[in-house]
Order: structure tokens, then C-alpha cells, then sequence
């Protein structure tokens, strides 16, 4: 083996020239890990406001769902005041009764914005 100060100039500038590829190769490498580490924040960030999103709105649905239950409930209330005859022959009339259920339905389809 030759000692380093009896090498050739070209074979210093190779094996300098293979340093600074080995240096920048790496550079790369710990460039790419800085990467992979900063890509992975970003989709955890991401999964957290996901999931935040998600959470308002389950939220607001079970509060629109709660409110269209009430309103809904309020309705049929008013509508069985309305025709709910106090004569009892008149409760007992089939076809009153058919009209009526007809009637609710069609109200609970408008409720839940049901297409006929």
C-alpha cells in the first residue's frame, strides 16, 4: 500500500471527490429523514383536524336531528288537535282515520325533506 504522501495528485483529488460524495450523499439522507419527519406532522395535523371536523359535525347533526324530532312532535300534536274529532263516532270513522294517517305522513315526509 502506498502511503498518503507518496499518492498521486489525481489519486487525492479521487478519493476527495469520493468524500464529498459520501458527505453529500449523506446530507441527503438526513435531508430526506427531516422530510419524512416533517411530512408525518403534517398528516397527523391533518388526521387531528379531521377528526375535530368530523366531531362539529356529528355534533350539529344530532342537534339539527333533536330539533326536527321536536318540531316534528309539535306537528303531529297540532295536527291530531286539529282533526282529531271529539265526537267519539267521528274518532271511530275509518275513513277520517285513513285521511288523517295519510296526512301525517305526508306532513312527516315534508319534515324530513322525503321526495314522493
Amino acid at each position: 500500500m502506498v502511503s498518503s504522501s507518496q499518492e498521486s495528485p489525481a489519486t487525492q483529488e479521487v478519493e476527495a471527490a469520493i468524500a464529498r460524495v459520501l458527505a453529500a450523499e449523506q446530507e441527503a439522507r438526513a435531508a430526506v429523514a427531516a422530510c419524512e419527519r416533517e411530512a408525518e406532522a403534517i398528516r397527523a395535523a391533518a388526521r387531528s383536524r379531521a377528526r375535530r371536523t368530523a366531531e362539529r359535525a356529528a355534533t350539529r347533526i344530532a342537534a339539527i336531528r333533536t330539533g326536527m324530532a321536536d318540531k316534528l312532535s309539535g306537528r303531529l300534536a297540532a295536527i291530531e288537535r286539529e282533526f282529531v274529532a271529539p265526537d267519539p263516532q267521528a274518532a271511530q270513522d275509518e275513513a277520517a282515520r285513513a285521511r288523517l294517517d295519510a296526512a301525517v305522513g305526508r306532513l312527516a315526509d315534508e319534515l324530513i325533506g322525503a321526495r314522493p
